[in-house]
């Protein structure tokens, strides 16, 4: 079936047409590793049809090496079966051509999302995008934002230095998408107060949806007694486990590989990766299961579980992760909280 399914994605001779694969795709893939092998293979026969199209229109073949770069869960390979763009593009720009290397990339940029839109992808509520020339440039010019950022780290900019540190070469010159990944690691390694805001702001505002005494947070209204298991479970998981992840350098994007080489670094104990490995693996199954039982009872795939509606075994399992999840928070405010007071 991979196979054949990749064949046909090959094939596609428009977004049109992937759009059928896509909404076909989804309703049939059961394993999650296949699914995001799909999505990769996608999002690089959207960018070659793009080049393809952008060589007949005239604009000739790519002036420069490029990388269409994958954000977010895209990058950490956590993508579930609904899922937006999160998207970015670095390319070299050789001397005295400037000009008509960023004129075809920003061409590039705005037809690939509108491919990937066309393709069954949404485009991102929050302009996480290549049309975005915050999301596209060359290493210097990326190298340069980051700088910014770190210049000025109020919470919109570390905000954006948390969505540059998870991102992944999809197509192109793999080479210059880890240059531009590099860099950003390299630079946040050290940033103490950007590091020390994004798990106060973690803490704060999008803890774990478990009270201090074991009680869940639910929604209100329709949504009470219900837990949005992507706010309240994955988000304040994966957050954690980046931050940890960054201090030590580590320039992997996956939740699951950044665990392992923490627990392998000696910066987190062999119980503490078990935890946050096991609360990840529940966290996934949920989300995937709740996205999958939407679909087939043809409803758009949400994050709501109502756990009076899941089996016993799976109820203890939500509470061990959601439990997991909130202390490895508040270990994580502590630690970069004194990491930033030491200086």
């Amino acid at each position: 079936m991979d196979r054949q399914l990749f064949d046909r994605i090959d094939e596609a001779g428009t977004p049109v047409d992937l759009r059928r694969l896509h909404a076909a795709a989804v309703r049939t893939i059961t394993d999650p590793r296949m699914l995001s092998t799909f999505h990769d293979r996608l999002f690089c026969r959207v960018v070659a049809l793009a080049e393809e199209a952008l060589e007949r229109d005239g604009w000739g073949l790519a002036p420069a090496r490029y990388c269409w770069l994958e954000l977010g869960s895209g990058a950490r390979r956590e993508q579930m079966i609904s899922t937006d763009q999160d998207n970015a593009l670095v390319y070299d720009s050789p001397e005295g051509a400037e000009h008509a290397v960023e004129g075809y990339f920003a061409e590039m940029a705005r037809r690939v999302v509108g491919g990937l839109d066309d393709a069954g992808y949404p485009l991102c509520r929050g302009y996480v995008m290549a049309v975005n020339p915050r999301w596209r440039g060359t290493p210097e010019q990326w190298a340069r934002r980051i700088q910014g950022y770190l210049d000025y780290p109020d919470w919109s900019n570390v905000r954006l230095l948390l969505i540059a540190a998870d991102q992944r070469p999809a197509c192109g010159d793999a080479g210059l998408g880890h240059r531009v990944r590099k860099g950003v690691v390299s630079a946040l390694r050290d940033a103490r107060y950007a590091l020390w805001s994004a798990a106060d702001h973690g803490w704060r505002v999008g803890r774990a949806a478990l009270t201090a005494l074991g009680r869940l947070r639910t929604g209100a209204e329709e949504r009470q007694g219900m837990v949005d298991i992507k706010t309240g479970l994955y988000a304040p998981l994966v957050g954690s486990v980046r931050l940890w992840a960054l201090r030590a350098g580590i320039e992997e994007p996956g939740t699951r590989e950044r665990i392992e080489v923490l627990e392998k670094s000696g910066l987190w104990s062999a119980e503490e990766a078990r935890a946050a490995a096991e609360a990840l693996r529940i966290c996934l199954a949920l989300r995937w299961k709740r996205h999958r039982d939407c679909l087939l009872a043809d409803r758009p795939p949400d994050d709501w579980v109502d756990p009076a509606e899941l089996p016993r075994d799976m109820v203890d399992q939500l509470f061990r992760a959601l439990s997991a999840t909130r202390a490895l928070q508040k270990r994580t405010y502590q630690y970069f909280q004194h990491l930033y007071r030491r200086g």
